[in-house]
């Protein structure tokens, strides 16, 4: 058992989505969704920074050419490094009609081949109304992929680029698709968590194939070897867990997001981020290609 420590004290209403990217992959990001801001902080030098959006985002994945591709309600857009906003084609253009419910964007990750995967969440939380969606690399065009989400979540490929994994966090279970480097198919549970034990949120590979899960409600991040077998817990001291990613020189420090929630009895760290020493490397953050 591994606990983790307070690395940032800005308390997140939903921290989600953290990247590292820079020298050293030391610059780390993250958003706090429900209060519309990307949140900077190098782990070199401590300093700090935010941007604010005006709207919730997210996620905001960082860019080769530099800003990052948000997912804000009116988006998802392309964020210049000077704050300017570029629209992509948003779910309008891709399903032909409004949203059902008021609706934003939640996780998202960029696949080995460049394209942006991004799912959505209905702020009722009801039931089978979200979807999954694909960005291409060219930033030209939406594809719904899977309907019938309810909060889709963490999404991350296996080494060889052949496997995606995926988490509808509502259904409990941690899915695994076959992929070609362009779809998706044959869909199947790899674990099923049950419900007094925590929901899977966030996702992230480490270099030995180890799955790292957010667990949303229990206040832990596990690893699942390749057989899905649970080697190792970390404590956080906030029970709403969000998000991981791999950081540092040596790719061997884990960032966590979590989130308070606005429950006004959670613990004070509840929705700051926090810090682990693992054991194993994780892999490098994959940038979207725009």
């Amino acid at each position: 058992m591994i606990k983790a420590q307070v690395w940032d004290s800005r308390r997140c209403w939903v921290g989600e989505g953290p990247a590292a990217t820079g020298i050293d992959n030391n610059d780390v990001t993250w958003v706090d969704i429900l209060n519309g801001k990307i949140l900077f902080k190098n782990l070199s030098t401590d300093k700090t920074s935010e941007h604010v959006l005006g709207e919730d985002v997210g996620f905001a994945i960082p860019r080769t050419k530099g800003g990052h591709v948000v997912g804000t309600n009116s988006g998802p857009s392309l964020l210049g490094e000077d704050g300017t906003l570029h629209s992509l084609p948003n779910r309008l253009s891709a399903d032909g009609k409004p949203d059902p419910v008021p609706t934003r964007w939640n996780d998202a990750k960029i696949s080995p081949t460049g394209d942006l995967w991004l799912g959505t969440l209905a702020y009722n939380n009801e039931p089978g109304l979200s979807a999954l969606y694909k960005m291409d690399r060219h930033g030209k065009s939406l594809t719904r992929i899977l309907d019938g989400v309810t909060c889709s979540n963490g999404i991350d490929w296996t080494d060889d680029g052949k496997t995606m994994y995926y988490v509808d966090t509502m259904t409990g279970n941690i899915d695994a698709f076959d992929y070609d480097g362009n779809d998706i198919s044959n869909r199947r549970a790899m674990v099923s968590i049950p419900e007094d034990d925590g929901y899977p949120d966030g996702i992230c590979m480490d270099a030995e194939g180890g799955l790292w899960v957010a667990f949303w409600g229990s206040g832990q991040v596990r690893r699942f070897d390749e057989k899905f077998n649970v080697t190792e817990i970390i404590e956080m001291p906030s029970k709403f867990v969000t998000s991981c990613v791999f950081a540092g020189p040596n790719l061997d420090q884990l960032i966590i997001t979590s989130a308070h929630n606005g429950d006004p009895d959670v613990k004070n760290e509840a929705g700051m981020t926090c810090i682990a020493t693992p054991g194993v490397r994780g892999r490098t953050t994959t940038l979207y290609p725009l």
